[in-house]
């Protein structure tokens, strides 16, 4: 498996003739695939528009270059609809909000793990207590362009550092014993809560009645938090935050 970074900035080379095309700059995201659909390439030509190398024409995905049979697998957007249309959907997974699908914040997206197909296998993220842990595809519901959704059965993620299995990511079950499913409950909200605390609002936050949880840029406290819980915006709270 490749991360994004060891893909982005590597020079892609023509082997029939022997030429460096150009540079990766961006992975173009199939979030309905969940899988890297294309790589824009900068030629040094911007002002003949993006070009666009799709996946599947890649002969070798090395940790030096990518090599393709010959140039004319580099296409131009016009003669690439669908991959222009996926460029303008613009999904980065990289960056986006981990949401649980009953709505808990696990963290933040950090890197994706590609195979040779382009298919996504994993994702990274840096969960809200700043351990770093994976998320294996399996797991995951919807790549999303603000928020990554994953399924709440939370024995799927593992520590990237060793791999150990975690029956929470948030917190060793181990260490809380005895506790019932409502203490594990009240944890979990407490370090989201935490997380939550001190950020800004990325844009204005109503209520269904127009009424403003939170305005733009302002920052998040104990009473926005408790007004967007009781209004149903908890969930949209949390995807517009920086």
């Amino acid at each position: 498996m490749k991360k994004s970074a060891d893909i982005i900035g590597l020079p892609v080379i023509d082997i029939s003739e022997g030429n460096e095309i150009g540079t990766v700059t961006k992975l173009v995201i199939n979030p309905a695939e969940g899988s890297v659909t294309a790589l824009v390439i900068d030629d040094g030509k911007w002002y003949l528009g993006a070009k666009l190398l799709p996946f599947t024409a890649i002969a070798g995905l090395g940790e030096s270059a990518i090599t393709i049979i010959n140039s004319s697998a580099i296409l131009t957007i016009e003669k690439a609809p669908a991959l222009e249309q996926l460029l303008r959907t613009n999904v980065a997974i990289i960056g986006t909000n981990v949401l649980t699908k009953a709505g808990r914040l696990q963290g933040t997206v950090k890197e994706i793990y590609i195979n040779i197909t382009g298919k996504i296998d994993a994702c990274e993220i840096e969960e809200i207590d700043g351990e770093i842990s994976n998320i294996p595809v399996e797991s995951i519901m919807t790549f999303g362009k603000k928020v990554l959704i994953i399924n709440d059965e939370t024995d799927s993620i593992t520590s990237s550092s060793n791999s150990k299995k975690l029956t929470l990511p948030e917190t060793n079950v181990n260490s809380i014993k005895g506790n019932t499913d409502d203490d594990i409950t009240k944890l979990t909200d407490e370090k989201q809560r935490k997380y939550l605390l001190g950020k800004q609002a990325s844009r204005r936050i109503e209520t269904n009645n127009g009424v403003v949880i939170v305005e733009q840029g302002a920052e998040i406290s104990e009473e926005v938090l408790q007004k967007a819980k009781l209004a149903g915006k908890f969930v949209e709270l949390t995807m517009n935050i920086e």
